[in-house]
């Protein structure tokens, strides 16, 4: 069994990963949540530091991708596609390799170190963060991107591009991005505003 999930991005980083047949890796230095790896309760100041240690330890080795379950909230296009204007991927991913994240109303408790509670670091953030129904697979960092000096992870049997969702205000035409992909089969959808209701859909008419 797949999961579909996607992953939105400015043009360029989409057209450029489309290109490449690759996803950026994310570091945890440069997610937006300053309680990654940090989201469990941590009154005692001993506890704090050897959490803050494993933390520098599995940020040093490991990075992330970062996918939602939907394309149809305003505010991940706002917040993740240049405010509308860029473009979301659409994949299959191996359920084997991809868990959802659990958002939590209040930092659970420590109990002891273990693989659950390695499991509850990794997969576990705040409930404000809710709206972005967060699919993640965590990736060892091995060498950087001589270009970019970037990380990234390859498309392959187990992250499959099966979609193309261009953002209501985005203005690429179907060429570019028609002249970028090199797999049969995948979907290119243009995205607008819903007249109902406050989401993004798809646009009947097709992207030219």
């Amino acid at each position: 069994m797949g999961i579909r999930a996607y992953h939105l991005t400015s043009v360029t980083h989409a057209l450029s990963n489309i290109r490449h047949r690759r996803i950026k890796i994310a570091t945890f230095d440069d997610l937006n949540d300053p309680f990654e790896l940090w989201a469990v309760a941590q009154p005692n100041p001993v506890l704090r530091r050897a959490l803050r240690c494993w933390k520098d330890e599995f940020a040093r080795k490991y990075g992330v991708l970062c996918f939602s379950k939907t394309w149809a909230n305003p505010v991940l296009w706002s917040h993740y596609a240049d405010r509308h204007r860029g473009i979301a991927l659409g994949f299959d991913i191996n359920a084997n390799m991809a868990k959802e994240v659990k958002y939590s109303r209040r930092r659970p408790p420590f109990y002891k170190a273990d693989a659950s509670t390695v499991q509850m670091l990794l997969y576990t953030k705040g409930l404000d963060w809710q709206y972005e129904k967060e699919v993640r697979i965590h990736a060892r960092l091995e060498e950087r991107d001589a270009a970019t000096g970037l990380y990234f992870g390859d498309f392959s049997e187990h992250l499959v591009l099966r979609e193309i969702i261009t953002g209501p205000l985005c203005t690429t035409k179907k060429s570019e991005i028609e002249g970028a992909l090199r797999d049969e089969g995948v979907s290119i959808i243009r995205g607008r505003l819903a007249f109902k209701t406050f989401r993004v859909v798809r646009n009947r008419v097709g992207l030219h």
